[in-house]
């Protein structure tokens, strides 16, 4: 009998070319990681079908449909800005980024713009909240007036400034802020 070994893979049993439980449980750890399958598939010679089948199976109960390759938001919005922005069409940034269909950027575009809406929204509720709390105690003189105005403009400038980066540093799991003491550049 012949013995029938997958290229590269050792994951084969025989006979009968059945795979091995481990390394079943190491493809469909690849692709939940979010390898994306074709990649995976063709890592290891597999046919599609096998793969699903293997995602569904398997005691995670995986749907399928939930699996594919996950693009990292910088990604996106890389993408998004250079189409809302004009630099490249909708046709350009698929070539670019190797996109397969506009339909995703266009849902991608919808995705960041109701980010964004969000983000506008608990700011000017804040900002609401923040100047309704303040009392009038501005004086008669209009150049301190102009001043207080100017000064609590610049405030909420950097109330708003501060929130986005928060939600920054929350999504993209970076420090953004310096931490006090650090070390200057030198560059």
């Amino acid at each position: 009998m012949v013995e029938k070994v997958s290229k590269g893979s050792g994951g084969r049993l025989v006979p009968g070319g059945h795979h091995d439980k481990q390394f079943i449980a190491k493809v469909v750890k690849e692709v939940l990681k979010g390898k994306p399958k074709r990649v995976v598939q063709l890592k290891y010679g597999l046919k599609r079908t096998t793969l699903n089948y293997w995602l569904k199976d398997t005691d995670l109960a995986v749907d399928t449909r939930c699996i594919g390759p996950r693009v990292k938001i910088e990604l996106k919005r890389s993408v998004v800005r250079a189409v809302t922005t004009g630099r490249l069409s909708m046709r350009e940034a698929q070539v670019t980024y190797g996109v397969k269909k506009a339909k995703t950027i266009e849902g991608w575009i919808k995705e960041l713009e109701q980010e964004n809406t969000d983000l506008v929204q608990s700011n000017e509720a804040w900002m609401k909240k923040n100047k309704s709390n303040k009392k009038d105690t501005t004086p008669s003189n209009p150049d301190i007036k102009a001043l207080q105005k100017a000064l609590e403009d610049a405030q909420l400038k950097v109330a708003a400034l501060n929130t986005l980066i928060d939600v920054a540093e929350e999504q993209l799991n970076i420090n953004i802020r310096k931490k006090p003491g650090a070390k200057q550049s030198n560059d």
